[in-house]
């Protein structure tokens, strides 16, 4: 007979919370005013140990937040421009680069816009940062709390999505986000996928463009 255990459940206010899916850590997240907590999701054996819930401070704002397949490492992107490392066993946080006095400087500029962060897990790179500049793969450097940069894959991205599964990013640029290209990050190396365009149906109501 098919059923549903409930294993454990997340208590938030609708209006100073925010709740996400992690899936390359399986970790269901809540993102409260001033904590995180992330709950593992339960294994397939029911007689294998529950992982205990992840709690810390949010310590800011927090926009994303993506766990390292260990549960040991959190990336907290806390605007546009900035993201920070957490050190969930020693508590101690670093950003991700170095950051100038202004709110625009030399980094920031030539990073783009941060769209999201992704921990695949290979010996290609430990976090993959997607920013609106191209993709940066970067090995935690723990004892030294800093990141080392691996790769830079330089290129216009308006949006990406990830799945953690094939450790695909589908990268999307163009005027009208229809130029689609792909990065897979394979055990040992970070392969290209060649750039296609989708064609899109006009919209409804508006005369077809004159060849």
């Amino acid at each position: 007979m098919s059923h549903v255990t409930l294993r454990s459940r997340l208590q938030f206010e609708e209006g100073d919370s925010m709740v996400r899916f992690d899936e390359g850590a399986g970790l269901l997240v809540l993102i409260r005013h001033r904590e995180l907590v992330a709950l593992a999701m339960p294994p397939d054996d029911d007689q294998a140990p529950q992982r205990p819930p992840i709690r810390c401070e949010s310590a800011g704002r927090v926009e994303r937040i993506s766990f390292s397949l260990d549960h040991q490492l959190a990336a907290v992107q806390r605007s546009a421009v900035d993201l920070d490392i957490f050190d969930l066993a020693s508590g101690s946080t670093f950003p991700l680069a170095a950051r100038s006095s202004g709110s625009s400087g030399l980094a920031a500029r030539h990073r783009g816009r941060i769209l999201g962060s992704h921990w695949p897990g290979s010996e290609a790179c430990e976090l993959a940062v997607v920013t609106t500049a191209g993709v940066e793969l970067y090995r935690v450097l723990r004892e030294r709390r800093s990141l080392k940069l691996l790769r830079r894959v330089s290129q216009p991205v308006s949006w990406s999505v990830y799945s953690h599964e094939t450790r695909l990013m589908l990268l999307a640029a163009g005027q009208q986000d229809n130029l689609l290209s792909g990065l897979q990050l394979q055990p040992r190396s970070a392969v290209r996928l060649p750039r296609f365009e989708v064609l899109l149906s006009p919209l409804q109501g508006l005369p077809l463009a004159q060849p």
